[in-house]
């Protein structure tokens, strides 16, 4: 069993330890290569940036004021990274983000066989959009039913494809409302037509996302609700435990305040306990003996979150995927540099990011432009592509390299200014360099050139120092700075340790 989390065994992506991230300028850093004798690492260590750049580390922040931001910055993330990773494949998890077309029919079974007659449903059904999975508990039986529908991945987990009709049954719940249907046997046909994944962020090569909320969401909980000694634990509620493992072999694992969310894997160990309950489990090779120490009954937690604001728990849940993105995705750093200007660009940062750029950042796309230009004439390119501003597709493509540049050392630039004022700089590096050592000789590589390529394809450092160190440890210390947030306190001490 996992400890102190949710269970998280949803998707691991084969990216290493580095985290690129499609929504920002920075994710091309991934896809670069250094010139001889250019080293923008050692030029953003180095250098005075004060120069380059004038900004100030905040004081404070007031997260109502910055809110909107937040949420712009989250929405274009989880649609990048929809675009980038899952292409037509669509995961019905909680989180994401739907647009359908729905058809019913009814099924039932005769001597004959089985027999499928259509249903009239509701109008506002047959074409929805903007339906979020699992955020409402009254929809969890078909959102249950809809997740195990399609096809499944190489990982073993269901999904969709975008575009094409599927058709699932599921039996809907009686006395739930649902008229002359209640107990019957339905089958949907749906055709998923706009997907967004859920927001996701990786540290370690893994995906974090779910464990982190998880986590946060049960202190949130376990802060705004008293222990009820009595409460028999059920679905939803959250708890606290302390477990012992005692392995076949003779070792042995403690575990100390366990905080989890009764729910799925975990009903079975749970379920029927109450506070002060010591009981064992054995699972293949372990015996686990369980103490329970506190219980945080759901209806209790929902009614301190509704009063707190929130519509429901789900609503929750959205606004920690929020603080999650604004701490380790570059939420906070998003909007401190989009809001900076440099008062001048580093010509050497220039010419090797130049560079780098024209050999590398969208090259099929500029390749594709140019082809079509030269054989049907820049004006037909042009309007094929909905440019407007510039004569020629090179002289548009030319600028397109130029402010890609400016603004990928703007940030650069500015993160590696605000990490040295915060004084993170250089304990970080030091980090890093240990990490690239260990990370070296723990899959054998010949040369540092070697391992570095594998985190980034080309082995950008100065790319895979911020993403990896630097920029989780800078939005752990904005978030530190925000005001006005309620929650903040009880997830503080969920940080990534810098």
């Amino acid at each position: 069993m996992k400890k102190n989390h949710f269970k998280a065994a949803k998707r691991i992506f084969a990216m290493a330890i580095c985290l690129v991230l499609a929504v920002t300028m920075l994710a091309s850093c991934g896809d670069m290569f250094l010139l001889d004798g250019q080293k923008p690492l050692n030029f953003l260590m180095k250098q005075d940036l004060s120069k380059y750049v004038d900004v100030k580390v905040p004081e404070s922040m007031n997260y109502a004021d910055i809110r909107e931001n937040l949420k712009a910055g989250y929405d274009l993330f989880r649609v990048g990274l929809t675009e980038t990773y899952y292409g037509k494949s669509v995961y019905i998890e909680e989180g994401s983000t739907l647009d359908f077309t729905l058809s019913a029919e009814l099924v039932t079974t005769t001597d004959e066989g089985t027999k499928y007659t259509d249903l009239v449903i509701p109008e506002k059904y047959k074409k929805v959009e903007g339906y979020r999975p699992y955020s409402d508990a009254k929809n969890e039986f078909f959102d249950k039913a809809l997740a195990y529908a399609g096809s499944q991945d190489e990982n073993g987990l269901y999904y969709l494809k975008r575009d094409v009709p599927t058709k699932f049954v599921l039996t809907v719940p009686e006395n739930g409302g649902y008229a002359e249907y209640s107990g019957a046997k339905i089958r949907f046909t749906i055709t998923v037509t706009d997907y967004v994944c859920r927001y996701v962020y990786l540290y370690g090569g893994s995906d974090n996302t779910i464990a982190t909320v998880g986590d946060w969401f049960c202190k949130v909980a376990a802060g705004i609700t008293q222990s009820d000694a009595n409460a028999v634990i059920k679905k939803g509620d959250v708890i606290v435990y302390d477990c012992v493992d005692n392995y076949t072999d003779g070792t042995t694992n403690e575990y100390k305040d366990n905080y989890i969310e009764v729910t799925d894997d975990y009903l079975k160990f749970f379920q029927g306990h109450k506070v002060g309950d010591e009981y064992k489990e054995t699972i293949q090779n372990i015996t686990e003996t369980f103490k329970i120490k506190a219980v945080y009954p759901a209806e209790a937690i929902e009614a301190a979150v509704k009063s707190r604001g929130y519509a429901s728990i789900f609503d929750l849940r959205e606004e920690l995927n929020m603080w999650c993105y604004a701490v380790y995705s570059d939420g906070f750093m998003a909007i401190v540099t989009k809001q900076t200007d440099l008062k001048s660009y580093p010509k050497k940062l220039m010419n090797t990011y130049t560079k780098l750029e024209e050999q590398t950042w969208e090259i099929e796309f500029r390749q594709s432009a140019l082809s079509m230009a030269q054989s049907f004439g820049d004006e037909f390119a042009l309007q094929t592509y909905e440019i407007e501003g510039f004569d020629t597709i090179q002289a548009y493509l030319d600028n397109l390299v130029d402010e890609h540049v400016k603004t990928l050392v703007r940030e650069l630039v500015i993160s590696y200014h605000l990490a040295s004022e915060m004084g993170v700089l250089k304990d970080m590096h030091k980090r890093y360099e240990t990490t690239i050592e260990n990370y070296i000789e723990a899959n054998e590589y010949s040369t540092r050139r070697e391992a570095l390529e594998s985190l980034s394809a080309n082995g950008d450092e100065a790319c895979i120092f911020y993403s990896n160190f630097l920029s989780p440890v800078l939005g752990v210390k904005f978030a530190e700075k925000v005001e006005g947030f309620n929650l903040a306190g009880f997830i503080k001490d969920s940080y990534i340790e810098y």
